[in-house]
């Protein structure tokens, strides 16, 4: 008894000491993958507002990121002054350095970040960016987050808002997001708006990320050509004390979902364009896209025709001392109408 007891308890030693051995090992190889990822060399360009600290020995990068950020300033200053506040821009030569910064977009593809608190800007150097990406909009787009952080109340800014106009200004995905929204109406991908912000911070998956970002910039366009500039540029800063819904209400004499119900008009109009320009515009779906359409729009005028038409006829009887007619159907169709006083419940009406 005592000898089997003595042989459990030295395989379990063993056992114990191996599984040591094996954490240890996975550690070290860990460790060693991590010392080989991190840049152990940084260099620092300072000039004006900006500090940038970059890959050694590319030099040539950090002043055209120090210059492309100067002239954005200067670009941006009638609208969004950037202050007296230094920028700290960190341009991200080693994939885990980068996504210590990006914690929050794990599993999501980010090529830049801004925590306009902190003063800071980080970006993936080129080399790590897919073919074809944007580094100046990229960088113009995260120093947008620092100057709206700096020029109203953050709190008050929706998220859509607060990336459709860091897209719009930086000149992002001009196209390529018209095609995109046009094929998220035709698929019944558009995000409701009451979960559009949610999106940002929570997505689903990758997809559902880029939708946001492509919606938040049509969206964004959307308002900007319905107030224009002026009125544009007065509701962004009327956020520096009042909520997003507040303003649009005192500037546009909009609520928030009558600004949403004539956004979602207006995709059919996306629809039809990027089917013209893709080349989808003479096949069958396109087409029957299009009669669906004008079909909507005839219906639509026809009812808002009828409907002036009523609502004046109605003004001269009322001018005329005619009191309202009420019909049988109409008292059916709204389960309300016994409270306007049509049938009152005394004796004398009987």
């Amino acid at each position: 008894m005592c000898r089997r007891l003595h042989k459990k308890k030295e395989q379990f030693i063993i056992n114990t000491r191996l599984m040591q051995a094996l954490i240890l090992t996975a550690l070290l190889i860990g460790g060693i993958d991590s010392a080989a990822q991190i840049d152990p060399d940084k260099n620092v360009l300072t000039h004006g507002l900006f500090t940038i600290e970059y890959p050694a020995k590319q030099q040539k990068l950090a002043q055209q990121t120090l210059a492309i950020l100067e002239n954005a300033v200067q670009e941006f200053d009638a609208v969004l002054p950037v202050g007296d506040t230094p920028i700290h821009v960190i341009i991200s030569d080693v994939p885990t350095e980068f996504k210590r910064y990006a914690v929050h977009f794990s599993g999501l593809d980010v090529s830049g970040l801004a925590r306009p608190q902190n003063n800071l800007i980080v970006v993936k150097a080129p080399r790590l960016r897919e073919p074809g990406g944007d580094y100046p909009g990229t960088l113009r787009h995260e120093l947008v987050h620092l100057l709206l952080f700096r020029n109203i109340d953050y709190a008050n800014l929706p998220q859509w808002l607060n990336e459709g106009l860091a897209m719009s200004l930086s000149n992002e995905f001009y196209w390529r997001s018209l095609f995109k929204v046009a094929n998220m109406f035709l698929h019944g991908r558009i995000i409701p708006y009451r979960l559009l912000d949610a999106s940002f911070y929570n997505p689903s998956d990758q997809m559902q990320f880029s939708d946001a970002y492509a919606q938040a910039l049509s969206m964004t366009r959307f308002l900007r050509n319905y107030l224009g500039e002026t009125q544009f540029w007065e509701l962004i800063h009327r956020l520096d004390s009042q909520p997003f819904h507040k303003a649009l209400l005192e500037i546009a004499g909009l609520e928030v979902l009558e600004f949403w119900h004539l956004y979602e008009k207006s995709l059919w109009k996306y629809a039809i364009i990027s089917t013209m320009a893709s080349g989808f515009f003479f096949q069958p779906a396109a087409l029957l896209l299009i009669f669906a359409y004008i079909r909507h729009r005839r219906i639509s005028r026809a009812l808002y025709k009828r409907w002036e038409e009523e609502e004046a006829e109605e003004a001269m009887e009322a001018a005329a001392g005619i009191p309202a007619q009420v019909y049988w159907e109409e008292l059916v169709e709204d389960p309300d109408a016994w409270k306007q006083g049509h049938y009152e419940d005394s004796d004398d009406n009987w």
